[in-house]
């Protein structure tokens, strides 16, 4: 799949893997407050190597269909970080992804909060939490 723009001076289509690959780097930039995570809430373990683990590509999914592109993002956040205000970052971050490559905002982003990490050990409250933001 590849999101196309047409425009005046012609089309720009962009394979799915590379946005969902600019995201996942821009959420591993956010990982003093949450830890990317799969449709269950397993979190995604971070491995110490140069390139990205195809595991964190089960955390982003893109889809697109007539003409709408939709992002959902699958994480588990760290106690004591805001919610709401780590959703706000997360939005503005995706649409500033769409945004360089001059494509419009996603109709609808979705953050799927699947569970709380723990301070003392690494146990993780389980929770489901959706925050959406619709661009109409």
């Amino acid at each position: 799949m590849s999101v196309i723009l047409r425009n005046n001076y012609g089309a720009i289509a962009v394979n799915k893997g590379v946005i969902e690959r600019m995201i996942i780097e821009d959420m591993l930039g956010m990982d003093d407050f949450l830890v990317l995570s799969d449709k269950k809430g397993r979190p995604i373990k971070e491995k110490p190597t140069p390139f990205i683990d195809p595991d964190y590509y089960d955390a982003v999914d893109v889809s697109e269909k007539k003409g709408e592109v939709k992002v959902k993002l699958y994480i588990v956040t760290k106690y004591g970080a805001n919610i709401s205000d780590l959703a706000e970052k997360i939005f503005e971050s995706v649409e500033n992804d769409f945004g360089m490559l001059r494509l419009e905002k996603p109709s609808m982003i979705s953050v799927k909060v699947r569970g709380i990490a723990g301070v003392m050990n690494d146990e993780i409250v389980k929770r489901n939490i959706d925050i959406v933001r619709n661009n109409v």
